[in-house]
């Protein structure tokens, strides 16, 4: 049996480190899904293979290993969404055990710094987009493997073998190289690297008598290969690649600024805003007073989860500290955690500058602008925990506010998780919905819509997802469906004169000829997704200007018969059965003139228990009736939708009105009109 003191903090820690990932995120990843950028990855990757990821790199001037790094995630997980999420948080949590490794490597006395440290990199809270799987898994896979080569670096720094110490520094260059060569994130935190050796060297030279320009000397030679990958890198970044290409992140803070004074001034700026945002303003946020809801079930889980993860770091750590399980050398210690410290504050800095460089400001109050803090997060994790273990007094309090800053770190992922559940839910439910009622397109068909499909997405993002869900992988350009977001006045021109409706946004382009669209609005809490037709010019729980896009819709674009089906990996395999599942087949079977089947889909429902979310969504059971001759049925649907009849008495007496003019003259006919009156009078 592990003894506790080892897994909490023996060589049994990275395990304790993964019991924190699972109670963190464990619970609520298999509700994640794919956000954002990740849509751009996957339609790419699964509808035009290894070309699409080697496109976007070039396009988002990632031209190096980022899209093998994206190829190595496919090949491993292919599209699962819940593979993608155990893969990113694997290389999370490497970063935490890497960085364990590496701190009891060179400062083994420093148990409990190293503890702390790693599990509030593992988790630190500023970053809210964990969910994004695929659009940040590089930057975790980087900040695992710089930290694996300081490790290789110490560790060939401290062998006593001639072979064995070429050897590890050979591996520790090419982590270096393979990490440098993803992305820019962490370049400038590869010039700790320096200071890392200096620590190693004097440890291993404290016994002998160095002159400081000697010790220099040693340091800056066993820096020189990876000052020449850094080097190499730099120039690629900065001097070749620029010339193949355009560059969206160049260096415009040292052209916006006419004076040295000037730039000076506007970088204490950003300086102070990089360090109030990560080391105080994080823990206000990350609480979040004004927003405290004690009555949520989400908020509850949350908070137990963090008291609970705070009350076993104290109570473990305070009595293994009792016990005497972290000796501590007196006479070195206090060097040593003013050595991590310094370690710490230097790559925090430099964690800040591919931010600062390119302008940006850290904040939680901009969504996605926390990622700029990102490279930051291992100095900031030294830093916190090196100056509370050096500067506070007595062990207890120091035990305290750490495992305290971990526990808030717990409930602020636990509670912002939930936000991209409920997002990832909502996409669910217009891509099943949308999938129900429109099993196949056409070709090159432009569904126009009314607004973005759900949180976490935009434009290039819904198109990408829907892209995926209709695409039958014959490549990613030209893109043969996108979605449009016209609810707001876009494309104006182009509809109102006919012109192709088209699109070139990442690495798609999407061209439709006029006409060749299907006009939508997409489903929200009090309603189903609804494909428009005529019937909807008199809808009141829709906007004018999506009405105004009814013109356009051609259902003809529609494939019923098609046997396409979503990828499961992707889509899963099936959506639970709610009314909207009702709804939208029986709309679907009403436009294939399938009137017995709509009626036994409504029975069906109603055997169930469900219940119209919206007095409209019963049109297609009313015209099934009526089509099918059952004006008694009708009659009693319509009473059964009238339930706002001062808001949609004009839609169902429309909607009556072409029942009469589609179907035979009857006396049942007659009369249920009659009756029907009552139920969509405005005066009711």
């Amino acid at each position: 049996m592990i003894r506790f003191e080892k897994l909490i903090s023996g060589k049994y820690f990275p395990i304790f480190l993964l019991f924190i990932i699972v109670v963190t995120w464990g619970f609520l990843i298999p509700d994640y899904g794919f956000y954002l950028d990740d849509w751009i990855s996957v339609a790419g990757y699964d509808q035009g293979g290894f070309l699409a990821l080697q496109a976007y790199a070039l396009q988002d001037s990632r031209v190096g290993l980022q899209p093998w790094v994206h190829g190595l995630g496919f090949k491993l997980v292919g599209t699962n969404v819940l593979g993608w999420q155990i893969y990113s948080l694997f290389w999370r949590w490497l970063a935490g055990v890497m960085n364990w490794l590496l701190l009891r490597k060179i400062w083994k006395k420093q148990s409990v710094i190293a503890i702390f440290s790693s599990i509030l990199l593992m988790i630190f809270p500023f970053f809210k987009h964990q969910a994004f799987s695929i659009a940040y898994v590089q930057v975790w896979m980087q900040s695992a493997l710089i930290l694996l080569s300081f490790y290789l670096m110490t560790a060939a720094l401290q062998a006593a073998n001639g072979w064995r110490k070429t050897a590890l520094t050979i591996s520790a260059c090419l982590v270096s190289g393979i990490q440098l060569f993803m992305t820019e994130y962490f370049l400038t935190i590869e010039l700790i690297r320096v200071v890392i050796i200096w620590v190693v060297l004097r440890q291993a030279q404290q016994s002998q008598t160095v002159s400081g320009k000697a010790r220099l000397k040693t340091v800056l030679k066993n820096w020189l290969p990876y000052f020449l990958i850094w080097a190499a890198y730099l120039l690629w970044r900065f001097a070749v690649l620029p010339q193949l290409m355009h560059d969206r992140n160049e260096l415009e803070l040292l052209t916006e600024h006419e004076t040295l004074s000037g730039l000076a001034l506007y970088l204490v700026q950003l300086f102070i805003q990089y360090l109030s945002e990560s080391i105080w303003g994080v823990w206000y946020r990350s609480i979040d007073p004004a927003n405290l809801d004690f009555a949520l079930p989400s908020f509850q889980a949350a908070l137990l989860a963090g008291i609970l993860i705070s009350l076993l770091l104290f109570i473990g750590m305070h009595w293994l500290w009792r016990k005497d399980r972290f000796p501590d050398d007196a006479s070195h210690s206090d060097l040593e955690r003013k050595e991590i410290l310094l370690v710490g504050i230097g790559a925090m800095l430099l964690g800040y500058l591919p931010g600062m460089m390119i302008d940006k400001s850290p904040s939680t109050s901009f969504v996605y602008h926390d990622r700029f803090l990102l490279p930051s997060f291992w100095g900031i994790a030294l830093t916190l925990t090196a100056a509370i273990w050096l500067l506070m007094r007595g062990p207890a309090l120091k035990l305290m506010i750490l495992s305290a800053l971990c526990g808030i770190s717990v409930f602020f992922q636990i509670k912002n998780s939930v936000y991209y559940r409920t997002a990832w839910e909502n996409q669910q439910k217009f891509q099943w919905q949308l999938k129900w009622r429109v099993p196949d397109l056409k070709e090159n068909t432009a569904i126009l819509g009314d607004a973005i499909i759900a949180s976490f997405m935009g434009s290039w993002a819904d198109g990408s997802m829907v892209f995926e869900m209709y695409g039958k992988k014959t490549g990613f350009t030209p893109t043969p469906y996108w979605y449009f977001v016209v609810g707001e006045g876009d494309f104006k021109q182009e509809l109102e004169q006919q012109l192709p409706l088209s699109i070139k946004t990442k690495i798609f382009d999407f061209s439709a000829q006029p006409g060749d669209y299907l006009v939508i609005t997409k489903s929200e809490w009090d309603r189903c997704l609804w494909v428009l037709d005529e019937a909807d010019l008199y809808n009141p729980y829709i906007q004018p200007v999506t009405k105004n896009l009814i013109q356009y819709q051609n259902k003809s674009r529609i494939l019923y018969e098609s046997d396409h089906q979503l990828p499961a990996s992707v889509f899963g395999k099936d959506y639970p059965h709610d009314w909207c599942y009702f709804y939208e087949n029986a709309a679907r079977e009403v436009d294939l003139e399938n009137y017995s089947s709509a009626l036994s889909l409504y029975q069906n429902a109603v055997s169930q228990e469900f219940v119209m979310k919206n007095p409209v969504e019963m049109t297609p059971f009313i015209r099934a009736a009526a089509m099918s001759g059952d004006w008694a049925l009708a009659e009693e649907l319509t009473e059964t939708a009238s339930i706002e009849p001062h808001i949609t008495w004009e839609y169902f007496a429309k909607l009556w009105e072409a029942l009469l003019r589609e179907t035979e003259e009857s006396e049942e006919r007659m009369n249920a009109h009659e009756r029907v009156q009552e139920w969509i009078s405005p005066n009711e």
